[in-house]
This record gives C-alpha cells, structure tokens and sequence, in this order.
C-alpha cells in the first residue's frame, strides 16, 4: 500500500458513518486508513467503533486528550502516514465510489505530479444536493506553471491526492508562529497555504493536476456566517509568503506578518470581509423567501466591493 486516507474527526457522530460508508465503497480499497479524533465530546468513537463491528477493516486510530483543531490534527495525520501517497476526507462529506481510484490513477502516471484533486458538489445537512459547488484547480502542467512563476496562490480542496514527501519538504501543515487561542487562525485555509507552499517545486519540474469531475459532496452549512474576515487574512498572508519566497526572502510567521499590517490595510480587509458575508448571507436569506432583508444585504455587498461581487456571480453562473 502507499496511499493513506486520512479522516480527521471533531464531534462528527451525525455524519461520520456515511463518511465511512463511502469510503468503504470505493472501488480502490487498496489504501491505510488513518483516523485523528482530536478529542471529540459526542459519540463520534462510538459510532466509529460500532460501524467497523459491522464492516469490517483494518484501520489506526490516533485519539487526542485535547482539542487543538484541525491544523494540528491534519498535520499529526501527515507526520504520522508513512506512505508515498496521501488523501484527507473530511468527517461529514461524501464521495463517489470512483473517486480515489480515479485521482490515484492520475497521480501516478506521471512522476512529476505532486498532487490531484477533483471537483466538488455541495449538499446541505441532511445530504439533499444545493445549487453550486467548487470547479477549481489547474487543468494542466502549462497552466500550473504559469501560476506557479507568476507567484499565484493554489485554490484546491483538501480532497487532494498528493506526494507526501513533497508536502513535508514544503513545511506540511504550519501550526507555528500563530497568537495563542481563538481565533485559529492556523485552521483557516490551511490547505490553500499548503498548496501554495508545495507550488515552490515548480523549480524541480513538479506540478499539479485536476480530474474534471464532481467526485466530491461537499456538506455546506446554510446559517448565516461572520467569519470571512478570518479567512481573508490567512489568504493575505499566504500570498504575501508566496511573493517573499519568489524575491528570495524568508517567510513571516502570521504574528510577524499581523504586526506589519496598517490601520488601512486591516480596514480595507475588512471591508472586503463585510461584503463577503453580506453576499453569501443576502443570498440564503433570499432563498429562505426574505425578500426584504436578502437583496438589501446583496445591495450591501455590491456598494462594499463591487469587484469581488461581480466574481463570485461570475463564478456561481
């Protein structure tokens, strides 16, 4: 075997048996399958326990005595797999029967890729298909390439099949540097920041790759959100590293690259955060039958950036 399956679990027991159910039909099972339960509270380990009394397979079990998110857990999962090949599904997602054999065909016929994802379908809570879904990733070696020398960030999912060795010679999952508690920030787009930290072996030739298929569902919550501004943040200090890196110049810690920033700059960040929340709330709003409260949030967002409102409808179409 040389692909390990990683599913990292944080109270989980709605979803986790699907999740393993689909994993359990694939039509490639020939991979190990690592479990990081990083100190769930629910009855996530029972149903694990439970399901695998009924379906049999053989699996390691890597249980923390307290939560440290899913950062830390993914690069426990990463530190510990000792395989060529890795691939993380999340808890509550599902994927299609064909989806690992698929991308490990990918992955490996050429020695020169590093890493394959597909396309991705969203569903709600109760696994009922909505509207939409992530189409992202480098077609092929040209495209990455001109990406990668261009300093670009790697917008991926983390349902990526990729070379082990390469992800750890980029530095893997960070988790230092960070200020200590809430919020994360480590766990905001810690697979852009990898990815984007892996595209560095351009130099050696390596690239990555996409399956143009929705081999992925997605389980997208449908509440109102507040937290993009977090995420843009981590997404500004990814680019920002990658743009060092291409002038020859050392990583910031996120502490380091937090202090840097102005009055303005945070401001102007935060803006662009306002508009993101206003657009994807406005929009649930709007499908709940507020027709009040959703397009004068969608109004909202337009006035904050109207560039970034024009993408994402751009995008969704």
């Amino acid at each position: 075997m040389d692909l390990t399956v990683a599913v990292c679990v944080y109270n989980a027991e709605k979803f986790i048996e699907q999740t393993l159910e689909s994993l359990m039909n694939q039509t490639f099972g020939d991979f190990k399958l690592l479990i990081v339960n990083d100190c769930s509270t629910d009855r996530s380990i029972e149903v694990i326990d439970k399901f695998f009394a009924k379906n049999p397979r053989q699996y390691e079990l890597i249980n923390f005595d307290n939560n440290h998110g899913i950062g830390y857990a993914r690069r426990s999962a990463l530190e510990k797999a000792d395989t060529k090949y890795m691939l993380y599904i999340d808890a509550d997602d599902l994927i299609d029967p064909t989806l690992i054999e698929k991308l490990y065909t990918k992955v490996t016929s050429d020695s020169k890729l590093m890493a394959v994802t597909c396309w991705s379908r969203f569903i709600d809570m109760s696994g009922y298909k909505l509207p939409g879904g992530t189409f992202l990733g480098v077609k092929d070696k040209a495209e990455f390439m001109d990406k990668a020398e261009k300093g670009k960030l790697f917008f991926m999912p983390i349902h990526t099949i990729f070379d082990r060795e390469a992800a750890l010679q980029a530095g893997g999952f960070v988790t230092a540097g960070f200020p200590d508690g809430k919020p994360r920030y480590q766990d905001y787009c810690e697979e852009l920041d990898l990815w984007t930290r892996m595209s560095d072996l351009y130099i050696q030739g390596r690239y990555f790759a996409t399956v143009p298929e929705a081999l992925y569902l997605y389980r997208k919550s449908t509440g109102l959100s507040s937290n993009h501004f977090n995420m843009i943040l981590k997404m500004r200090y990814t680019k920002c590293n990658v743009r060092r890196r291409r002038k020859g110049e050392k990583d910031l810690t996120f502490i380091e690259f937090y202090d840097s920033l102005s009055d303005k700059e945070i401001k102007a960040l935060k803006n662009e955060a306002f508009a993101a929340d206003s657009l994807r709330n406005g929009a649930i709003l709007l499908k709940r039958g507020n027709i009040i409260k959703g397009p004068w949030l969608l109004m909202r967002s337009f006035i904050a950036k109207p560039s970034y409102f024009i993408d994402k409808l751009k995008h969704n179409i």
